[in-house]
């Protein structure tokens, strides 16, 4: 290193020689260092003028990452999924702010901070394809599991519920099934979710074709082997049979469940009931909906003693019957069709196998709508159908992206300010935008005051998982 004086000041400069094949002779090169320090000796580097190569969307990107890396999310990833967990975490972003086919997914990534915080991330066409089969690999997925149970279960007992995926994939899961009146080609999507704080806890998948009423016993058990002891269920309707109530006599679960409208024992419960069920005493409110409820002692299958909760929903009461004599009409029901349907009209029945307050099995019951809602995150946020997968490891696969989806979503919406949901905190931050330079240093906007309310809830995050 060389120092040139100049002004009172002092230069480095890096000096070589080089040889010059004209004069035939060696010269001096001199390449400028940078200002030397008078009281260290040491120079400052020249500073290379930035070139702003883009503008990126970036907070909508920044606020997810920071969530998962705040609560332990992206961590527990990184652990099993090791360097794929770059482009994982980049397609359940992609999924969460843009809701669209995955096939756009690369095109979104060039466009957003996303790219600078997964570098390694690639999300071609061939790349997810690849990428979902490795989410589907069952041994990372019981890693998984296992961690993520001893993270999240309340032990407080389980929801169990299911819906249907419509598809025309040529796999022996996709097959014709039958609900709420409509046959179509499907697969079934089960899912448990915990009953004391509404996080999602396993998903199971099934053939369109088998009917809810044979796989509780499965999931129980399947559920069992995992760690994960249900001593209390809440269940819907299709899983009411003998042997499904037997088992869970037999293990000791307590549950609340829906007795469908078409067995015995409904009519009987109403038939038992209609004098004395619209009176005053049995009047109960839940939220804006006022019902009738009657508890009453009832053996199910004549083996197991249980209680009855005959409710009756005033409103929607009034409803169908106004709705049940129109159509009469048009049917030309006779008196006693018409007599038989009025007397289920606004009428349902819950079975508990212990003793509930009249007060409590409303709002016990539903909780259930955790699970609805999580189907409905699933086929709306996450945007799971329609399923575009033609291997059982890369449906597989792709359940479970939906899966940490949804955990992610619900996860990050627990820590927003109240008046602010994650499809408004997403946009919102969505236009806090980022400068990106030729020497990969990004500058970002100033942040208004919305968007730094934001940033401080998930600043504040505690890390859960």
């Amino acid at each position: 290193m060389a120092i040139r004086y100049k002004g009172g000041g002092r230069y480095a400069y890096e000096t070589h020689n080089k040889w010059n094949k004209e004069k035939k002779k060696y010269e001096t090169v001199w390449t400028y260092l940078g200002i030397v320090n008078k009281d260290t000796g040491e120079y400052q580097k020249k500073q290379k003028m930035k070139h702003e190569l883009l503008i990126m969307n970036y907070g909508d990107s920044f606020a997810l990452n920071e969530f998962s890396v705040n609560s332990g999310l992206k961590s527990m990833i990184e652990t099993i999924f090791k360097k794929s967990s770059e482009a994982i975490f980049a397609l359940c972003f992609f999924k969460l702010i843009e809701s669209a086919a995955m096939q756009h997914a690369a095109t979104w990534l060039d466009g957003n901070y996303a790219k600078i915080i997964f570098p390694n991330a690639d999300l071609s066409a061939q790349r997810i394809s690849d990428l979902l089969k490795l989410m589907g690999d069952e041994r990372l997925l019981r890693e998984f599991f296992k961690r993520y149970f001893d993270k999240i279960y309340s032990k407080g007992g389980v929801i169990i519920d299911s819906t249907g995926l419509p598809n025309d994939i040529s796999f022996p899961l996709s097959a014709f099934g039958h609900h709420g009146g409509v046959i179509e080609r499907e697969t079934r999507l089960l899912m448990v979710v915990d009953k004391e704080n509404s996080q999602p806890l396993y998903f199971r998948y099934l053939a369109g074709n088998i009917v809810d009423v044979t796989t509780l016993k499965t999931t129980v058990r399947e559920m069992e082997a995992m760690g994960i002891a249900t001593n209390y269920a809440l269940i819907d309707a299709g899983y009411y049979s003998e042997t499904n109530i037997s088992h869970l006599y037999e293990n000791s679960i307590s549950f609340l469940i829906r007795l469908p409208a078409g067995r015995m024992l409904f009519s009987n419960l109403i038939e038992n009931v209609a004098q004395t069920l619209e009176t005053a005493e049995n009047r109960v409110v839940y939220g804006e909906r006022v019902l009738y409820m009657q508890k009453t002692a009832v053996n199910l299958y004549d083996k197991h003693p249980a209680f009855a909760y005959v409710c009756c929903d005033i409103k929607r009461r009034a409803d169908q019957t106004v709705k049940l004599l129109i159509e009469a009409k048009e049917d030309e029901l006779s008196d006693a069709e018409i007599s038989n349907k009025l007397k289920k009209a606004g009428i349902f029945v819950l079975l508990s196998a212990v003793g509930i307050p009249v007060s409590e099995v409303l709002p016990l019951y539903y909780l259930r709508q955790s699970a609805e809602h999580i189907f409905q995150i699933s086929k709306t946020y996450a945007d799971i159908l329609p399923l575009r997968v033609h291997s059982e490891s890369a449906f597989r696969g792709i359940l479970f992206l939906n899966f940490l989806t949804v955990v992610l979503y619900i996860n990050f919406r627990e820590q927003l300010p109240q008046n602010i949901n994650v499809e408004s905190a997403l946009k919102e931050m969505r236009n806090l935008m980022c400068k990106v330079y030729d020497d990969a240093s990004v500058i970002t906007f100033e942040p208004n005051k919305k968007q730094r309310l934001i940033l401080e809830a998930i600043a504040n995050t505690v890390g859960k998982f």
